[in-house]
């Protein structure tokens, strides 16, 4: 399993049995922010348990490694706060986030990830996401969003460097229709989500070189010229909208 810990052992290790006489003595348990962690790297997963489950009013119940497991979880422990990647294993984060809160309605969706663009930043919010942290902000940052409970959580500039992308964004010269392989549209699909031809290579079983070959035809067709305009491109015709579940 790739879930940190499983649905029955989260309810026996976050949900004791408390005697009623009890209860009053132990409020900030009764209180604390139930947390699930989505994130396809391990050591970031442990680094992130151990700060917040630091905070008083904060408690990790599970974490996962990828968009499955994360489902699995909400639908199980019904956690108040999901905290994920834009890129997991098994699919997208954004992507994640209609299912996520159908799984869980009023759960809180907040993104950490290295990906600072303004275009996964609009396809984050978009879809519904409760806040878009990146990962080289400032904890409080994030101790700021898991808490923070209004939607119109405002974003700092700061995040996204400059308040911009570091690459030129590229609008496709003409709004027109085009035919695309069902690879190509895999491709897309991928560069938007900011993943290397090497790892959408290993998502698709092909090799890098015909990941390349696609992803060079796929742009020539479009019209574009670097991985933001490919963004903006799948972002504008609804490439990344989140699937039904």
């Amino acid at each position: 399993m790739a879930m940190d810990i499983s649905c029955t052992e989260s309810r026996i290790a976050v949900m004791p049995y408390i005697f009623k006489e009890h209860a009053r003595a132990l409020p900030h348990r009764l209180s604390r922010l139930r947390v699930i962690l989505a994130d396809d790297h391990a050591i970031l997963r442990q680094g992130l348990r151990a700060i917040l489950d630091a905070e008083p009013d904060l408690e990790v119940i599970g974490a996962a490694s990828n968009v499955q497991d994360a489902l699995a979880l909400c639908r199980c422990l019904q956690p108040d706060v999901v905290i994920a990647d834009v890129s997991l294993a098994g699919g997208s984060g954004i992507q994640a986030i209609g299912p996520l809160r159908r799984e869980c309605p009023g759960v809180r969706v907040v993104m950490l990830t290295g990906h600072n663009s303004p275009e996964c930043v609009r396809a984050a919010l978009t879809a519904g996401a409760h806040a878009y942290i990146v990962k080289d902000s400032p904890v409080e940052v994030l101790l700021r969003a898991i808490r923070s409970e209004s939607p119109e959580f405002e974003i700092p500039a700061a995040q996204v460097r400059g308040g911009r992308s570091r690459h030129r964004i590229e609008k496709p010269a003409a709004a027109q229709v085009v035919e695309m392989t069902v690879r190509e549209r895999q491709v897309l699909i991928g560069v938007a989500l900011g993943y290397s031809s090497k790892r959408i290579a290993a998502n698709l079983g092909r090799s890098v070189k015909t990941i390349e070959k696609h992803r060079f035809k796929m742009m020539r067709k479009l019209g574009l010229h670097n991985a933001a305009a490919v963004t903006r491109y799948a972002i504008d015709n609804g490439f990344l909208e989140p699937r039904p579940s």
